[in-house]
């Protein structure tokens, strides 16, 4: 008996793991139909599957990990422990190994779409968009009416920079599902990329409304009202934005950048530098730290930052 669940059982998140756990099944009712008719080592790798997926729903990965290994030595064959070892190995941030199951897993059993959908979804994270892609199409027909199959797709698009056809996977998306807060956050992306802020600005509103938990929307909420000067409002949401994401260096730059509109200059110094501290790469912090030397009147310092800041983005918007 093959393990299998409803499409429409996906949840997504807006960070990496931007992917986990995905699926969950009806065990009782399949651990009875092993129980009934299969042999010792059918009804023991059943067991194990469960408790692998009981770990995994914990976000307990290594533990997860090992029930699955145990599942497997009693059934090789078993697609679905490969497939959710997957999860959990990319929960664990283990991404080669989560690629090798899910491809194992689809060796198995050329139809497994849960399984394609996990490999498209990691591969995207890996930045193999096309390969994604690929993917995503080969299971269109199946997930036809699953409204995060199109969040994912307009994913992938967005990634590949076909903006308009990213825009209709994400319409399609709510479409099926009007209470997708994710397919909102995202198509408000599109619109904050091309600075149509009040419509991003709707779109992020809602998709909080839907679910507080979309730090991203959070987020990009937070620099639309510093972009209209209303920053102690803006401080309010990259607040909750960190509150979910503590270390997110765009987030922190973002808090500093806000307070020093606000004239909190030594916590924005202190956020800006914990942001680069994270990521030394990211120019806008290098511009911020800037802001900070000229707006307390060392001018030696703002110069330096500056060109740090355009050594790494030459086209930035000072």
């Amino acid at each position: 008996m093959a393990f299998r669940c409803d499409a429409s059982n996906f949840t997504a998140q807006s960070d990496s793991i931007q992917y986990a756990m995905k699926y969950y099944h009806l065990w009782m009712l399949l651990l009875w139909g092993l129980w009934s008719c299969g042999n010792n080592q059918e009804q023991e790798a059943a067991m194990f599957f469960v408790r692998g997926n009981a770990k995994l729903k914990e976000k307990e990965y290594q533990q997860a990990i090992h029930w699955f290994n145990e599942a497997i030595e009693k059934k090789p064959s078993f697609a679905d422990s490969y497939n959710n070892r997957g999860l959990a190995y990319q929960g664990a941030d283990k991404h080669e190994e989560a690629l090798a199951d899910f491809d194992k897993a689809i060796s198995l059993d050329a139809n497994f779409w849960e399984a394609y959908y996990n490999r498209a979804d990691l591969l995207l994270l890996l930045g193999r968009y096309e390969a994604s892609l690929q993917d995503l199409q080969s299971i269109a027909k199946a997930y036809k009416d699953s409204s995060f199959y199109y969040v994912t797709l307009g994913n992938v698009k967005t990634q590949l920079n076909d903006l308009s056809a990213a825009t209709a996977a994400y319409e399609r998306a709510l479409l099926l599902d009007p209470n997708n807060a994710e397919a909102y956050s995202n198509h408000g992306y599109l619109y904050f990329q091309n600075k149509q802020y009040d419509l991003a600005q709707k779109d992020f509103e809602k998709a909080i409304a839907l679910n507080p938990q979309q730090d991203f929307a959070l987020n990009n909420l937070a620099f639309i009202l510093s972009e209209k000067k209303q920053f102690k409002q803006a401080l309010v949401y990259v607040e909750k934005a960190l509150a979910l994401k503590p270390t997110q260096p765009y987030y922190l730059n973002n808090q500093g950048y806000i307070l020093l509109h606000l004239g909190q200059m030594e916590k924005a110094k202190q956020a800006i530098e914990h942001s680069i501290r994270i990521d030394e790469k990211n120019a806008y912090a290098y511009r911020n730290l800037s802001l900070y030397y000229q707006m307390t009147g060392d001018k030696t310092q703002a110069e330096r930052f500056k060109k740090q800041a355009l050594a790494l983005q030459a086209d930035l918007q000072w």
